[in-house]
């Protein structure tokens, strides 16, 4: 057997990425994880900040008898002196949000592996798992690559396919794709043991940049076909949620919406009117009604019946028509 590959791991201090990776690596027979680079104190990325169970990986870390680094800046001085003293093969990257330098990338033996969710060149940048749920994306994938200088740009090593249905929220689809990544990583510690991996280069033409989303990407027109607001709430979910604002400005965050089905209902108002009764809450929207099916109430999710919807019966949601949307 070759002998064991030193791996530093960055990530993330809240990462729901990076655990596992952490979990991996610490117990896997082939690989010495020899240091652990997380956010600086008082920083989280903004992913996972919501979510239930979070984690800690500092603590994960320690427990796990692995240094760690948690430095502001990862290509200061400091930082890289402390990552050189480590002598590591392979850095492996999941789910770390500082731009590494030429130095920084030149340290291990090897290389620098970046673990991204998307099916690159496709859905390069930030939040690819928002982005494809709002462009109704039906092909997934996540991607292993050489980093290089440039954001997602290195040369694929590994890729897997993550089949979408085309009704996964923003976070089953991260969910997803963390658990694909996990697999994948799997799949090619063996490969960078013996250093049997394969570049493949990105083929520009194909790619595609997307930023992180603005509080305007999470607001909902009701002028849209309901297909598109169908999207926009999905990619919201759940945090920090699609929303609109009521007839006095006030912010209402919905977290799901449905069509309404075999429900018998006149043929949809101007967008964004509120119809309530019996069978439910409705919103119209260009082209049909939307059942809304759970709205956010002080920050818990609860059925519209349970949030006082009553108030926005025959009200139209949404900016008035003269006011633009958020920046």
């Amino acid at each position: 057997m070759s002998a064991a590959i030193r791996i530093v791991l960055f990530s993330e201090i809240n990462s729901k990425l990076g655990a596992p990776f952490l979990t991996v690596l610490a117990g896997h027979p082939q690989v010495e994880l020899v240091g652990l680079v997380t956010s600086p104190p008082g920083r989280l990325c903004s992913y996972f900040t919501g979510d239930a169970d979070p984690v800690d990986l500092e603590r994960q870390g320690r427990e796990a008898g692995v240094p760690v680094l948690r430095p502001r800046r990862v290509s200061s001085p400091e930082a890289v002196a402390a990552l050189r003293k480590m002598r590591a093969d392979y850095f492996i990257v999941a789910n770390f949000q500082q731009i590494f330098t030429p130095e920084l990338l030149g340290l291990p033996a090897e290389m620098v592996v970046n673990f991204h969710p998307s099916p690159l060149p496709r859905y390069a940048g930030l939040a690819p798992f928002y982005w494809m749920v709002r462009n109704g994306e039906r092909f997934g994938a996540v991607s292993a690559i050489e980093m290089a200088e440039g954001i997602d740009t290195g040369p694929v090593i590994m890729q897997r396919e993550v089949p979408l249905a085309g009704t996964e929220t923003a976070l089953a689809l991260r969910t997803a794709q963390e658990q694909a990544n996990v697999r994948m990583l799997r799949d090619l510690i063996p490969e960078l043991v013996d250093r049997s991996f394969i570049r493949v280069p990105q083929n520009p033409a194909l790619r595609t940049y997307f930023s992180a989303p603005q509080e305007k990407d999470h607001l909902i027109d009701f002028r849209e076909p309901a297909a598109v607001v169908q999207r926009v709430v999905r990619a919201g979910y759940r945090h920090p949620g699609a929303f609109t604002l009521g007839p006095d400005g006030t912010r209402v965050t919905i977290l799901g919406v449905a069509p309404a089905g075999g429900v018998h209902l006149p043929p949809p108002a101007a967008p964004g009117t509120v119809r309530r009764d019996e069978h439910g809450v409705f919103v119209a929207t260009a082209d049909e009604w939307l059942r809304i099916t759970s709205v956010e109430r002080d920050g818990v999710e609860v059925s519209p019946f349970q949030a006082a919807w009553e108030r926005f019966d025959n009200e139209v949601l949404g900016p008035p028509r003269h006011q633009a949307a958020p920046a």
